[in-house]
């Protein structure tokens, strides 16, 4: 009975393993002579791989078979002494579970959809080893897909789920104990799933399976509004009415310092931030640093005031946003901010205001501030003089105002305003990867060689040798082998070189937004001779962007697949790719602000001559710049390449909107397109009344570079012309090209150089000559503010709003020592009436501007003052900032009521005195 003995061997061997080495034959040594010569590798009660005290014994499983070989008289008289000296309950010592794990999602059980959420992770070690592995969180995918062939009518659709993505990172648990990991993952829908499991090595020790959270944001933002310290109530009830006419209530979360994340991409789920002083102490220094980051990406920041005012400026790095607090005095009379809020104020109470100086604009009405405003990157930070928490701002009319107020300036429809806007650039940007350079494919040199050599070797070369043999037979065999071999190894040559894994990275450095220099970076690797692929980035706590693009259709993936991508984090930070994607550029994408140093040696500078701008632009890295180009309004022109050390100059006319009857349906700025940019280097073509371009004949297309410039160039264009509801062309930019590397990618194990290509975005400065200067109008293109409209069209290249207003702003970035004295304003209004049905045709020309449509902001007086009559106004320099800013609001008509109106952007000149000269 072999087959018996064999299984019964087997059971006591396993049984015998749990059994320790008798301490008896270890003191006499025996142990170690008879084994010290075998393997030491033990089966820990983990399940995994391991190493004991005792680890340089063999395992006992293996002495068992030794000592009873395959006797079964031998191994029962064994086994029976084994079951009398086993103490009660030492068989069953080991846990069934040596992993326990316990996790909770979400900030107060809540997220917002799509954005990330962190879940808190319990885990516990009950087993008798020390652990090391991964501890990871996998979003699951719902699919939904039809009835297999043959099923019955009414059949439902078959659901199942598959791995989508996987968040870990890489901890080490000693034996009996428990940590508390705080893992940060993008949210899917409210109710999905998502597994949380510790694995070591290829061993999977717990799973448990979660729920997310259900969450309902009905806006008026895309993200949440969270609150460092307690929240105060009329926060909680606040209900806004957007231009849509639907109410809004927001998604209000309270943070914690436990649940503030380490990297400024995890803090995406939210809009807008209230920060209290008592919340801001639960910040470190490197939290504060990604809140400051979290603002300049496009976040609105409240600091609360009051007495804890101090304190809750601490939670921005020091030197963040310049303001001083004068003194704390007792406020009584909030009938001016009850006025300003839109409310009706209750009993006066009084609370603690500081009064507050900086650089920023004044918040609140005229002759009472709230507070001061600061633009930072692409977001704001409101410093409260008062603190909302406190009678009257804590609840009731005054509070309720206010937080409607500022959370309608929040969810304005301009440019950037969501913190998000970073991550979708990233992900606009990874998706240029797969436009692969020409230097990819072998030149026809080295395929010419390569088949010159093929042609010599299968053709006088087999022939010469068999004939010399006698067996010319032999050819029919000898061509196809030596193709073989010849493939064989140019296939070796490339695995063994690192052609098989082809890097392709594409590169953003910006410098536009009031010189905050940021830059992005996607990666792109191509490897279809690897099923799993993963890329290695040096720095572990950089927030990545990865692409979620696989080849297999979710129908034909299961529960117990792969994650179609892992980002691990440890001491690197490794981004695995599974065999979905193999056929496809596995892409990830991150911001870098490293690249910014670029910007430092690659600057230009613009010099005014009446309505024509000279622009020059100056290399002084050691990077190779091709087609420099200058764009302004609906103009462009282009300089050529630029070596390192090299300068250039580019002349553009100043130009104004006109009305273009008849003519294009689009206005002048979306003309040219990209492709035209590097077709027509003189400027764009002369658009024509039919609507049609006056094309230059060229007869050509763009090669291979040229493509990817403009694939580049329309990624540019979605954050640059894209201002708002009203576009208002390109503002002063200058662009350039390059595929030299920009610095050290950071990313491990790359065979070969990667492929660059990098596009360098620059604001040129104005240097205005000393003494008297004039900006012409055109020059200074505005920026949509703020915006709360229903509704935009156009007719010909003209624009109407459907009720609303919009806020446009002029910024030319004057010196400090510059001062205005005169800034003239120009506004084409046409009449367009309505019959109660819609909208009439536009005026031939532009009339008079009447009363509410259009007004100008006058900083000293915190006031906005209506501008009305001819659409040419001439303002005194008080009307703009000391930066030079102006602010125009255009308020919409009713065309049901007759007052429905077409109009051009607004253009704003300037005239001043420079006390500095040229800068």
């Amino acid at each position: 009975m072999p087959g018996y003995a064999d299984w019964l061997l087997n059971r006591l061997a396993g049984l015998f393993g749990s059994i320790g080495a008798p301490e008896r034959a270890r003191r006499r040594g025996w142990w170690s002579k008879r084994w010290s010569k075998q393997p030491a590798v033990l089966l820990n009660n983990n399940g995994g791989i391991g190493r004991s005290r005792d680890s340089f014994f063999p395992s006992h499983a293996t002495v068992f078979k030794k000592i009873v070989g395959r006797r079964p008289a031998m191994a029962l008289v064994v086994a029976l002494t084994c079951l009398l000296l086993i103490p009660p309950g030492a068989a069953g010592a080991a846990p069934d579970k040596p992993v326990q794990l316990k996790a909770e999602i979400g900030w107060q059980g809540k997220g917002v959809p799509g954005r990330y959420i962190p879940a808190v992770v319990k885990v516990e070690n009950t087993g008798d080893h020390d652990l090391a592995g991964v501890l990871q969180v996998i979003n699951y995918n719902k699919s939904m897909h039809a009835p297999p062939p043959g099923s019955p009518s009414g059949t439902q659709p078959v659901t199942s789920y598959f791995p989508a993505a996987a968040f870990g990172e890489k901890i080490s648990l000693p034996a009996g104990g428990t940590k508390k990991v705080t893992l940060w993952f993008p949210m899917n829908e409210s109710g999905e799933r998502v597994d949380f499991v510790w694995q070591t090595g290829d061993k999977e020790l717990a799973r448990i399976t979660a729920k997310v959270p259900k969450t309902n944001v009905s806006g008026p933002l895309p993200g949440a509004i969270g609150v460092l310290g307690d929240i105060p109530p009329a926060l909680e009830r606040a209900r806004l009415i957007m231009p849509d006419g639907a109410p809004r209530i927001p998604l209000v979360l309270q943070l914690t310092g436990e649940l503030f994340p380490r990297r400024v991409g995890e803090l995406n789920a939210f809009s807008t931030i209230l920060v209290t002083g008592g919340g801001a102490v639960e910040l470190n220094s490197e939290q504060r640093q990604v809140l400051n980051e979290w603002v300049k990406g496009g976040g609105i920041l409240a600091v609360s005031g009051g007495l804890e005012i101090e304190d809750a400026l601490s939670a921005l790095p020091a030197g963040a946003v310049a303001v001083h607090v004068e003194q704390i005095g007792q406020q009584k009379a909030w009938g001016p901010a009850a006025d300003w809020l839109n409310v009706t104020a209750g009993p006066s109470a009084a609370a603690p205001l500081a009064r507050l100086s900086g650089d920023g604009k004044s918040w609140g009405p005229a002759g009472l501030a709230l507070g001061e405003s600061f633009s930072v990157g692409y977001g704001q930070i409101v410093v409260l003089g008062f603190s909302p928490s406190q009678i009257p701002w804590q609840s009731g009319v005054l509070g309720e105002g206010l937080w409607k107020k500022f959370l309608t300036m929040s969810s304005m429809e301009q440019r950037n305003y969501d913190a998000n806007y970073s991550e979708n650039r990233l992900g606009n940007l990874m998706h240029l990867t797969d436009n692969l350079p020409a230097s990819v494919y072998p030149g026809w040199h080295s395929v010419g060689l390569f088949l010159l050599v093929f042609i010599a070797a299968a053709g006088p070369g087999v022939y010469w040798l068999l004939r010399r043999y006698g067996r010319p037979e032999y050819t029919w065999l000898a061509v196809p082998l030596l193709a073989v071999l010849f493939t064989g190894a140019v296939y070796l040559y490339m695995l063994r070189t690192g052609g098989n894994v082809l890097v392709n990275v594409v590169q953003v450095v910006d410098n536009r937004q009031n010189g905050q220099l940021t830059g992005y970076t996607a990666v792109g690797c191509f490897a279809p001779t690897l099923a799993n692929f993963t890329a290695t980035l040096e720095e572990p706590d950089r927030a990545v962007q990865v692409l979620p693009q696989g080849g297999r259709s979710p129908e034909y993936m299961g529960e117990k697949d792969n994650p179609v991508y892992s980002v691990i984090r440890g001491s690197d930070l490794s981004v695995h790719f599974n065999d979905t994607s193999q056929w496809h550029t596995r892409a990830f994408a991150f911001q870098n602000n490293d690249l910014a140093e670029i910007m430092r040696d690659v600057t230009a500078v613009v010099n005014v001559q009446g309505n024509k701008i000279t622009g020059r632009v100056y290399n002084k890295t050691n990077m190779q710049l091709d087609h420099v180009v200058m764009f302004l309004g609906s103009r462009y022109k282009v300089a050529g390449d630029l070596p390192p050390g090299g300068s250039a100059t580019m002349e553009i006319e100043v130009g104004v909107p006109r009305y273009n009857a008849g003519g294009q349906s689009c206005p002048d700025f979306e003309c040219p397109s990209s492709w035209q940019v590097f077709m027509y280097p003189d400027g764009p073509p002369v658009a024509s009344k039919q609507g049609m371009s006056a094309e230059p004949s060229v007869n050509r297309r763009l090669d291979v570079s040229e493509q990817r410039w403009a694939n580049l160039l329309d990624n540019c264009r979605d954050g640059i012309l894209h201002r708002g509801p009203v576009e208002t062309g390109w503002p002063l930019t200058v662009l350039a090209w390059s595929d030299s590397p920009g610095g050290d990618l950071g990313v491990k194990e790359l065979f070969r150089p990667p492929h660059y290509l990098t596009v360098l975005v620059l604001e040129p400065e104005i240097k205005l000559p000393a003494g008297s200067f004039a900006i012409p109008a055109g020059m200074v293109v505005p920026e949509v503010v703020e915006s709360q409209i229903r509704g935009m069209s156009g007719h010909d290249n003209l624009r109407i709003m459907e009720g609303g207003s919009i806020t446009l702003g002029f910024k030319p970035r004057l010196p400090a020592d510059a001062s205005l004295n005169k800034i003239g304003v120009q506004f084409d209004y046409f009449a367009a009436g309505g019959n109660g049905k819609g909208l009439s045709s536009p005026a031939a020309r532009p009339g008079a501007v009447p009363e509410g449509v259009l007004e100008v902001y006058h900083p000293g007086k915190n006031i906005w003052q209506p501008l009305s009559g001819s659409g040419i106004f001439n303002l005194t320099g008080d009307y703009a900032a000391s930066s030079g800013e102006v602010l125009l609001r255009i308020t919409g008509g009713d065309p049901k009521k007759g007052t429905g109106f077409y109009f051009l952007t607004p253009t704003v000149a300037y005239e001043g005195v420079n006390g500095g000269g040229n800068r």
